[in-house]
């Protein structure tokens, strides 16, 4: 099950779901009192559970999450959501958990939420990014761990290849630090620009290139932007699943290289939470040696070419 949620919606938590009793009527009203007295008790008792004074299916004791997971993700990434289903699906069932994709597109309501605790975890963003998200807002936020790393590459419906750009070629790029720094680095690793001595390439800007060798002038873009920036430019680097949801042809990749790990997609919750029961089997469906496999050899068309195994450097 994927929920969308938008930026206005509050939701609960999983514990708000209540069961309806309908009582009926007919000729049998010695019945009501008693079972008017069943319900009484059985919410008095449910109520003792989500206090923590019990253990059920739906709770663990001293835990703030039920065992269903709600996992926040980037609402327009299929590639997430097919992830997060094959999760649920091959996974976690082994822990006895299931887990429910909440689809958000705010990214900082996305994180504020998880912080908050309303959802155990959210996979939307590397490290570089929550780094950003932590200085610039204080959110209380923890990676895990890496769990997959998006496909980043160079598109192009003018050129065949990255060598067939032009001298003074425009081309594209995120416009926030971390995405920027990530698409320079695809280039300085194609040897078509050199960074200066000492910068960190994960954190590399416009100013800190050493030699343009291909003269490339460089304009930036909103993310999501890249499909639709396609043909006013040479080329454009972006995540490979914002022009596959885009339906842009295969074609128009026209440099693919292996994204590295400082760019891994990593599993986020919020910091209180830590050392929650629940975390540790978080983790254990995360981190299971099946989902790197699955995720070098699925065909699923809404994860393959988006989402690759975390690499080892």
């Amino acid at each position: 099950m994927s929920t969308t949620h938008q930026p206005d919606q509050q939701t609960g938590g999983p514990n708000d779901a209540r069961d309806t009793i309908v009582l009926g009527g007919g000729s049998r009203g010695w019945l009501i009192p008693l079972i008017v007295g069943a319900v009484v008790i059985a919410v008095a008792a449910g109520l003792f559970l989500k206090l923590g004074g019990g253990d059920d299916e739906k709770a663990v004791q001293g835990s703030h999450f039920s065992n269903n997971f709600q996992i926040a993700y980037q609402a327009s990434s299929a590639s997430e959501l097919a992830f997060l289903e094959y999760l649920d699906r091959e996974i976690a069932p082994d822990h006895g958990i299931t887990i429910e994709p909440v689809g958000i597109e705010d990214g900082n309501q996305l994180d504020q939420a998880t912080a908050d605790g309303e959802y155990i975890a959210n996979i939307y963003q590397h490290k570089h990014w929550l780094k950003q998200v932590i200085d610039a807002t204080g959110m209380e936020l923890t990676a895990l761990g890496p769990v997959f790393q998006w496909s980043y590459s160079m598109y192009s419906s003018k050129h065949d290849s990255i060598d067939d750009l032009p001298e003074g070629a425009e081309i594209a790029l995120l416009n926030d630090p971390a995405n920027t720094a990530q698409a320079l680095w695809i280039l300085e690793r194609a040897g078509k620009i050199t960074f200066q001595d000492g910068v960190d390439p994960w954190a590399a800007t416009e100013n800190d290139i050493e030699d343009n060798i291909g003269g490339y002038e460089f304009t930036y873009m909103e993310y999501g932007a890249g499909p639709r920036t396609l043909d006013s430019v040479d080329a454009v680097i972006d995540y490979n699943m914002s022009f596959v949801d885009a339906g842009t042809p295969d074609e128009y990749r026209i440099y693919e290289p292996d994204a590295p790990r400082e760019f891994a997609g990593q599993l986020v919750i919020g910091t209180e939470y830590v050392d929650d029961p629940q975390v540790e089997k978080l983790e254990e469906i995360f981190f299971d040696v099946r989902v790197q496999e699955y995720l070098a050899t699925n065909d699923d068309p809404n994860l393959s070419g988006q989402l690759a195994p975390v690499s080892a450097e």
